[in-house]
């Protein structure tokens, strides 16, 4: 009788080892890194190229490795980090599965230079495969550093599943980013295709290294969660509500220091802002969790992504409360600040509140203010102002939508556009965010945000495939501080955001100076827009969405007018009649419908009419 079991080769059971452990070159920079943290390294240097997929080197400056510890850490099940079983439920490292190197040697080209403080000489490793084709002595400073190039060569299937390389470089960008946040006191720097995307020094705070991350308007924002003298304990900050974010992406937990995802978690923090938070909104947090490892598994799975606690409920309930006391504190409110004193200083940055539009009723003399705008600029430009932006608080008008530039005094041509409506239409606003048209026998009811965002779509849309878009000069050029994720998804859209009337170059760093922006943002801050902008391009890219559509459709969407906003009778009209110009005016880009009709004959059914 023929044997149906047999035993596998070696080299497959390496293989197939490697595909729990590395399933893109994140997993690889993840296990390399996680090597260098465990030997007490206090810089590490990660640099790749194209995404990873063609290479990728760590240093570090640990305890490296003697000669023979160097060849035994690419065998199976070789660890330095557990001795007994015991060992396996007091976890104080972050690797201990003795299979990243080899299970990495085993689908890549790696070398392995390294030495130890002791030794005279430091060990150089060539291996192909997983088999090690060359090894000398060399000389090199304490520490270890490993290449590894062409991931997965020898696994062509493996290989082709591999997304793009600005997708495979989004995740070690966050990959990173969460290790340096888990570890300030190491020096991180991050290289990708010979440039550098961040070189983070040293420090004790937590607080200064979020600032370094992202900016410090951004740190400003955050709330801390401060650290108690319990077991287990929380702490870390939390993003103020006015900072919500549509997706759970800036949400970043790590227990003992470990970044992990977890649902219950995700839920305990949201949970704790309650009605804070606007309905479909997520926060910004960065959370420790500080407990006893022998009462969490961090095996529950291959790549240690989650952990198991031995109490659920209490470690819930304990990260539930101390979101719920941080935020109680009158430091969550948010900050309004008036239009007469934006206009004054003739600073067009506003503080991103849970206020999206700016209420005209606080206004007192727009024309006082601006002429009082226009004699500065005459004071500064000596009245040549015809490439700024006019910093009028008054609400952006739809009218604005297919990139006509604002001037501040009407034309006659302007008051031609001003067209009245055709005969029998009548039309007013309700609650601030439907438009009703009574237009012969029927009712129409426009939703002002979908519309708006709809005629945005298009003219957008055309910009980026067919003319760009006109661009409004800033007075005072605007610059922004990215983070290293941001600062990564603005370089891969930047020709895309020129198209769309942006005007932005680096400045250095992460930071990038805004010179011009198309004219429908004359009255948002150019700032937070492009920040909002960038994290939804960001959403875009992890769904692999197309570039072009999925740009058109952020920018509507965060350009358009808004629920809530009061409408002039001129830009009422003006809404109306271009979304009738456009091909498919019915639904917005999402897919909402941007106007209902209600016959009169259905209305007369309601009242018993008919």
């Amino acid at each position: 009788m023929k044997n149906n079991i047999v035993i596998l080769p070696e080299d497959l059971v390496s293989k197939i080892a490697a595909g729990e452990v590395v399933e893109r070159p994140a997993s690889v920079v993840k296990e390399l890194v996680e090597n260098s943290i465990d030997a007490f390294a206090s810089h590490i240097s990660v640099e790749i190229k194209s995404g990873g997929i063609k290479f990728i080197k760590v240093v570090d400056d640990g305890e490296g490795m003697g000669s023979e510890d160097a060849a035994l850490a690419l065998q199976r099940h070789a660890t330095s980090k557990i001795k007994s079983i015991d060992d396996l439920y007091n976890i104080h490292s972050l690797g201990f599965r003795g299979e990243a190197l080899p299970s990495i040697a085993s689908v890549s080209l790696m070398e392995l230079t390294t030495k130890t403080k002791e030794s005279l000489s430091g060990t150089f490793l060539k291996v192909e495969g997983g088999i090690i084709k060359e090894k000398k002595e060399i000389g090199t400073i304490q520490g270890t550093t490993v290449s590894v190039s062409e991931l997965f060569y020898n696994t062509p299937a493996r290989r082709k599943f591999l997304k793009t390389v600005l997708t495979e470089t989004k995740h070690i960008i966050e990959l990173l980013t969460n290790y340096a946040l888990a570890y300030p006191e190491i020096s991180f720097k991050f290289k990708t295709d010979g440039r550098e995307l961040f070189n983070l020094k040293k420090t004790d705070s937590l607080a200064q290294r979020i600032e370094e991350l992202w900016a410090k308007d951004f740190a400003s924002k955050l709330v801390e969660i401060k650290k108690e003298q319990t077991e287990p304990s929380v702490f870390g900050f939390l993003g103020k509500p006015e900072i919500c974010k549509s997706s759970r992406a800036q949400i970043h937990l790590f227990v003992n220091r470990r970044p992990v995802s977890s649902r219950a978690l995700n839920h305990a923090i949201q949970s704790g802002y309650g009605e804070n938070l606007p309905q479909g909104k997520f926060p910004i947090a960065f959370v420790f969790i500080q407990i006893d490892p022998e009462k969490i598994d961090v095996n529950v799975h291959p790549t240690k992504k989650e952990v198991k606690f031995s109490n659920e409920n209490q470690i819930y309930n304990l990260l539930n409360l101390a979101v719920k006391k941080s935020l109680s504190t009158s430091l969550v409110m948010p900050v309004y600040e008036f239009p007469g004193e934006k206009a004054v200083t003739l600073d067009k940055e506003t503080k991103s509140s849970l206020i999206k539009e700016t209420p005209s009723t606080y206004l007192t003399d727009k024309k006082e203010k601006v002429l009082f705008q226009e004699d500065i600029i005459k004071e500064i430009y000596g009245g040549d102002k015809s490439s700024l932006v006019n910093l009028s608080t008054e609400g952006g008008s739809p009218a604005n939508c297919g990139g006509k530039v604002d001037t501040p005094k009407e034309t006659p041509e302007a008051e031609e556009r001003k067209e009245s409506l055709p005969s029998g239409i009548i039309l007013f606003q309700a609650f601030d965010q439907y438009i009703l048209i009574q237009k012969e026998d029927e009712l129409l009811i426009l939703d002002q945000h979908a519309a708006h965002e709809r005629i945005l779509y298009e003219a957008t849309y055309k910009n980026l495939t067919e003319k760009k878009a006109l661009s409004q000069k800033l007075l005072f050029p605007s610059v922004v501080e990215l983070s290293p994720q941001e600062f990564f998804v603005y370089e891969n859209f930047s020709d895309i955001l020129n198209r769309i009337g942006f005007e932005i170059k680096p400045f250095g760093g992460k930071s990038v100076v805004i010179e011009a922006v198309p004219p429908t943002l004359k009255n948002q801050s150019e700032r937070v827009f492009l920040k909002d902008l960038l994290a939804d391009l960001d959403e875009n890219l992890k769904s692999g969405k197309d570039k072009i559509k999925s740009t058109a459709q952020s920018f509507a969407c965060k350009a358009a007018i808004k629920s809530g906003q009061r409408l002039s009778k001129e830009e009422m009209s003006s809404l109306y009649r271009q979304l009738f110009t456009l091909e498919n005016p019915h639904t917005c880009p999402h897919g909402r419908p941007t106007i209902i009709k209600i016959p009169l004959k259905e209305l007369d059914k309601k009242f018993k009419r008919s």
